[in-house]
Order: structure tokens, then C-alpha cells, then sequence
């Protein structure tokens, strides 16, 4: 009698393209961008090469979705750092946004490490990125506008401060791997010594 044959499960889509951003990170990281190929990726996936293709539609774009996804993933925890303790004082409820970017890179290393390669991007992958990235500087502004000491100041100064703090916080994550010894907390303890005071003091001034 012959055997009932095996009818493969179908997993839904959401599922399936999150197995293959976190094999496709493994693979970047691991192999580098130009040494990385999609057959290693649909192999490690378990699917075939066309369905890697058919969701991304290309090699640079299966790399843009996995930065994006590590963008919003920090963009995520950046809003939710801000509206946890609304008690807190400016400085300190600052402080702990700025720790909370340090520590997910730290828990994130090699999300962080794909991040670190979205300046090899080019073309509509590059656009996708750096509209997350302009989220991530809204997020920051629209934080700091939410403290008592930066409301009434020009919406030009806020953002201008935001990408700063963004900046500063990207420089020091990468000087941080490649010169480790600096803890999230210390180094959100520098960001906070270095541009505090001049924070604060446009913030004091009202301009």
C-alpha cells in the first residue's frame, strides 16, 4: 500500500521573510556584502533562490530590508526610551535615551555591524535607509521638544540638536568596537558630559 505523501507546511509570509532577514544578516556579516550570494542564503533559508528574489528583488535590496529592519527595531526602542520615565529630570530622561541606544548595539552586535555597511547602499535601497534614519532624528527632536527646557525653541535649533545627538552617538558606537573597553554606561555618561552644556545652554538662553 502505498505511503500518503507529505504535504509541506505553508509558512505565512511575515514568517518566512523573517527567516530569511536573519539568515541573510548571519550571511552579510559573516561573508561580507560583494562575497555574500543568494544561494548560500535560500540554501541556509531552506527555500529556492527565485523566492528570496521574488520578496526583495534583489541582492542590494534583500541587504536595504535588513538594514531597515535593524533601523526601525532601534527607532522603536529610541520612542519607547523616551516615554518610559517622564518624571525623570531633562538631563537624566536624555541620558537614558542615549543609554538605550548603547545597550541595543550592544545586544544587537551583528545587526550593528550591518548597520555600520548602509553607506555601501545606493539608489531606492539608499533612500528607504535614510528615510528610517530621518524617523530616528524625528524621534530624537520630537523628544526633546516634549521636555519642559527645549518646547520653545526654534523647530530648526531642536532638529539641529537631534542630529547631533544622533551623530555623536553613531561615531562613539563604532569607536566603541573598534576600541572596546567603554561600557554602554560610560559612554552614554560621555555623550552627556561632552554635549550637555551646550544642550542646556540653548536650551537656558531660549535660542
Amino acid at each position: 500500500m502505498a505511503g500518503t505523501p507529505t504535504q509541506r507546511t505553508r509558512v505565512p509570509r511575515a514568517e518566512r521573510e523573517a527567516q530569511m532577514l536573519e539568515v541573510a544578516e548571519e550571511v552579510f556579516v559573516a561573508r561580507g556584502i560583494q562575497a555574500a550570494t543568494m544561494d548560500e542564503i535560500a540554501e541556509r533559508v531552506g527555500v529556492t533562490k527565485p523566492l528570496i528574489y521574488d520578496y526583495f528583488g534583489s541582492k542590494e535590496g534583500l541587504l536595504a530590508a535588513s538594514i531597515e529592519r535593524g533601523r526601525r527595531q532601534l527607532l522603536g526602542l529610541i520612542i519607547d526610551a523616551w516615554s518610559a520615565q517622564p518624571d525623570l529630570e531633562v538631563r537624566d530622561r536624555l541620558r537614558a535615551v542615549v543609554l538605550a541606544f548603547f545597550t541595543f548595539i550592544d545586544e544587537h552586535d551583528r545587526m550593528f555591524a550591518l548597520l555600520r555597511t548602509e553607506g555601501s547602499l545606493v539608489g531606492p535601497a539608499a533612500e528607504s535607509v535614510e528615510r528610517i534614519r530621518q524617523q530616528t532624528a524625528k524621534a530624537f527632536a520630537e523628544g526633546l521638544r516634549s521636555l519642559p527646557a527645549f518646547d520653545q525653541l526654534p523647530s530648526s535649533r531642536v532638529t539641529g540638536m537631534a542630529e547631533l545627538l544622533i551623530g555623536a552617538c553613531d561615531r562613539l558606537a563604532v569607536s566603541r568596537v573598534m576600541t572596546p573597553g567603554l561600557s554602554a554606561g560610560d559612554a552614554a555618561d560621555l555623550v552627556m558630559t561632552t554635549m550637555w552644556d551646550g544642550l542646556g545652554s540653548i536650551a537656558s538662553d531660549g535660542r
